[in-house]
């Protein structure tokens, strides 16, 4: 073979470069991906799959030297909280918080910022001479090192190793604002003071709510309840009371997170109170007003979505005691304390 032909073959069977004359790409980055938290807000597939959307460089597998765990701590419509840290032999763990509006919004900025920090290639910016005109050829040869530190033998002979991975902090994410809730709620409801014994009934609530990061989370319940009992029974006769009456819960303060809440509210109760007696020479009844003013715990549970387990307890001062008997000795005074309790199931919206 001619000198010429072998020169031929030689550069048939060279390994091409680049238009920009660049090294061959960057080897790929292995990472361990962690998520604790709602796995019905943020899975981990799906966490991976956007990654790899972004950069197919980055591949996750259950053991390697870098690792990027992700913590969910709220999942609440409006308002996901979740953290992200990434850790790498040689660096220091660098925390970084997200809030964003949806679960899906949350995915694709954790996605970014493991994508932007463990792929190297998705943050170089093409370089500019001073006349308008391309960068030099040694200098578009910069490939990427893996975030270990170890560079490929190509890119070696190319520029010395790049230092060990280091987490960039990525632009801050502000809070959304406050977003209005509502419920609506029925339970069964026990109420004592009224009455010599404790008075069983119904009760409907509807709430309105601003749903917020934070303990400061104002929240109003507004009440109507039926209560009765027609089984007292007494020397000259039997008596039965019934009230109706409306309730306000002022709650400025929530305690818990999407899931789980706790809310104490100061509270006031107004209605009307129905005496009257059976089995004696009176008959009459007799109607007054009834009132109590207190303090109130309530507390919700969120099954899914939009169902929640609502419980009320509350206790408060009688403003209103008035004397009962039939034509006779007193055989009631209305309670100095009135207490009422409530169970039930009921609808939120939106979550």
């Amino acid at each position: 073979m001619t000198s010429s032909g072998a020169l031929l073959v030689a550069l048939l069977l060279q390994r091409p470069l680049d238009p920009a004359g660049a090294a061959p790409e960057a080897a790929s980055t292995r990472a361990r991906l962690e998520l604790r938290g709602a796995a019905d807000c943020i899975s981990r597939n799906d966490l991976a799959a956007r990654v790899a959307a972004r950069s197919p460089r980055i591949q996750f597998v259950d053991e390697a030297a870098i690792s990027a765990n992700v913590a969910l701590t709220s999942a609440r419509a409006g308002n996901v909280v979740a953290e992200l840290v990434l850790t790498a032999a040689g660096a220091e763990p660098a925390p970084r918080r997200i809030v964003a509006r949806s679960c899906a919004e949350a995915a694709d900025a954790i996605a970014l910022m493991i994508a932007v920090t463990l792929d190297p290639t998705l943050k170089r910016a093409a370089p500019d001479t001073a006349g308008g005109g391309s960068a030099p050829a040694d200098t578009a040869t910069n490939t990427a090192v893996p975030p270990t530190g170890k560079a490929t033998d190509e890119a070696a002979a190319v520029k010395p190793p790049e230092p060990p991975l280091t987490v960039e902090s990525p632009a801050p994410v502000t809070s959304e604002p406050a977003r209005r809730h509502f419920g609506a709620y029925v339970t069964g409801q026990a109420i004592f003071g009224p009455a010599p014994a404790v008075m069983p009934g119904v009760a409907l609530y509807g709430m309105a709510a601003l749903d917020r990061d934070g303990v400061w989370a104002p929240a109003l319940f507004v009440g109507a309840m039926h209560a009765w009992r027609s089984d007292l029974s007494q020397t000259d006769g039997t008596a039965s009371f019934a009230l109706d009456a409306g309730s306000v819960d002022a709650c400025p303060l929530r305690v818990g997170g999407s899931r789980f809440a706790a809310l104490p509210c100061v509270s006031a109760l107004v209605g009307r109170l129905v005496a009257s007696g059976s089995d004696t020479n009176d008959q009459a009844s007799v109607a007054r007003p009834y009132a109590a003013a207190g303090a109130v715990l309530a507390a919700a549970f969120a099954f899914g979505t939009t169902v929640e387990l609502y419980a009320r307890l509350g206790i408060g001062v009688t403003l209103l005691r008035d004397t009962y008997d039939f034509t006779g000795p007193t055989f009631h005074r209305a309670g100095r304390i009135t207490t009422t309790g409530s169970v039930g199931v009921g609808l939120h919206w939106p979550r």
